[in-house]
Formats: C-alpha cells, sequence, structure tokens
C-alpha cells in the first residue's frame, strides 16, 4: 500500500505533532510512503542532523520513503513531485500552482523577488513546466527566513504569528482565494504536467479537501497545524481512499472514510 502524508510540520509550535514516534500507527504495514512537504522547517532552527534524525525514522519503518520537498524544507531531497509508475496518481506540494508560491504571506513581496533572481540566473528553468516551476520556486525558498522562529512556543510569540498571519486583512482574503481557486488551477494544468494523472494529491494551502473536476479528483490533505487539521490518501490497487486523520491516546491513526474512488484502467 502507498500512503500519503503532508504538512507534518514537525517540531513548529504550531503543529499537533509532538514526537515522531506518535506516527507509527500510520507507518505500519505500508509498502511506500510519500511525505508530501513542509515534513520540517529546515531553512529555520534545525541543523543538518535533525533533518537526517528525521530522515532515519521514516526509513526505518517504511521501506520505500520519498520526501518530497515544500517550501519550508525545499531542499530536504531533490524529489520535487511523484507518480505512480502508471502515472494515474501524482503529488506534489502545492505551491507550484501558484507563480508566486505562497501569495498570502507577507512575505510575498520578497519571495516573488527571489523567484525573479532565480529565474535571471537560471534562464534553462521554464516556469511554464512543472519541473522548471518547481525548480524555481526552491531555488527561491532555499535560505528564506522565516518572519517568526517556528519553534519558539511561548503565549507572546503565538500572538505574534497569529498577527503576522491574519494581519494586513488582505492575507486571509488571499488565503480564501487561494482554497478557492487551487482545484481550478490543478485542472488547468493538469494536461500538461500530469498527463495521466486521475488524481493529484497537494498539500501546502492546510485546507483538507476532496473535489472533482471532470475526470479529475484533486485532493488537499490539510495539515497537522491550525484548526482544520488533516487527510491521509491510500492507494492500494486500483483503489484510492482518503481518510481524516485522528489523534487518539497520543497516537496518529487514520480516522472516518472520507472519500473513496476506484481509477479507471490506465
Amino acid at each position: 500500500m502507498l500512503r500519503i502524508l503532508s504538512d507534518l510540520h514537525f517540531r513548529d509550535a504550531a503543529t499537533r505533532l509532538r514526537r515522531l514516534k506518535d506516527l507509527e500507527p500510520l507507518l505500519a504495514g505500508v509498502d511506500e510512503l510519500w511525505l508530501n512537504g513542509d515534513t520540517c522547517d529546515n531553512q529555520t532552527g534545525m541543523c543538518a542532523e535533525d533533518v537526517e534524525t528525521i530522515r532515519r525514522f521514516f526509513r526505518s519503518r517504511v521501506p520505500v520513503v520519498h520526501f518530497l520537498t515544500g517550501n519550508h524544507d525545499p531542499d530536504i531531497s531533490t524529489d520535487h513531485w511523484c507518480a505512480t509508475p502508471d502515472g494515474r496518481v501524482c503529488a506534489t506540494h502545492g505551491d507550484a500552482f501558484f507563480a508566486g508560491a505562497i501569495p498570502w504571506s507577507r512575505q510575498r513581496g520578497v519571495l516573488d523577488a527571489r523567484i525573479r533572481a532565480a529565474m535571471s540566473g537560471h534562464p534553462e528553468l521554464d516556469d511554464d513546466t512543472l519541473d522548471g516551476r518547481l525548480a524555481l520556486h526552491r531555488i527561491a525558498c532555499t535560505g528564506l527566513p522565516r518572519e517568526c522562529d517556528p519553534e519558539n512556543p511561548s503565549r507572546l510569540h503565538r500572538l505574534r504569528r497569529l498577527v503576522t498571519e491574519f494581519w494586513p486583512p488582505r492575507q486571509p482574503l488571499a488565503m480564501l482565494h487561494a482554497w478557492r481557486s487551487l482545484p481550478y488551477r490543478i485542472a488547468a494544468v493538469a494536461p500538461r504536467w500530469f498527463p495521466r494523472a486521475q488524481v493529484v494529491v497537494t498539500g501546502h494551502v492546510h485546507f483538507p479537501k476532496v473535489w472533482q473536476r471532470g475526470a479529475l479528483t484533486v485532493i488537499n490533505t490539510g495539515a497537522f497545524t491550525g484548526p482544520l487539521g488533516a487527510y491521509v490518501v491510500d492507494v492500494a490497487g486500483d483503489r484510492v481512499a482518503v481518510h481524516r486523520l485522528k489523534l487518539r491516546r497520543g497516537r496518529w491513526q487514520p480516522g472516518h472514510l472520507v472519500g473513496e474512488m476506484q481509477l479507471r484502467p490506465a
């Protein structure tokens, strides 16, 4: 069975994932695991050994693990997206579907400038292709400092983080627009970027949801941070199942079934 998780944000004070071993029920019996970006924030406060400890944890429990990059862990690996061998199920973190990667961020201007600099410095990278855009975004996000210390759990610092997320008011409005527009954005580029895909799995916007856009199913797995919760996606043969994650006695495990689909023959 293939299992897909995203946006663990491990060691972030805002995450509900306190210890990696609390994920063990989600890893039992899994043959392949895709961690679809923002597994951690390796640009702020983490050393190389911290990141390697995370890698070892998952690789010691699942035979095949793909660490897909996100905007918070842009250099955790060289894998920016993944697909099943037949191409029917694909996953990428989700920032590639927004030209500016994080259009709701207060750092939008800084990130836009870094993306433009990456395009200037790497003319061989085509922003109109999936690989090109992801490469440009990862270059722009590497070394990008956070406005707030993600590991600081103090109440004052949490208040500061809330302010940076919700002020000015354009930020929550931009987030709502991102939630609404994401499935349309994916459906628009899927014929070029994922030509055989029947299911595209993303994270990034922290909004757990399953959408149907024509013959394409779009799944956002949410995040371990924030009030909206997270989903897990399982692929076994021709069956794709989406479960809401629940925390029971301090251990994460699949909860109720959110959606289920049968893949068409490739």
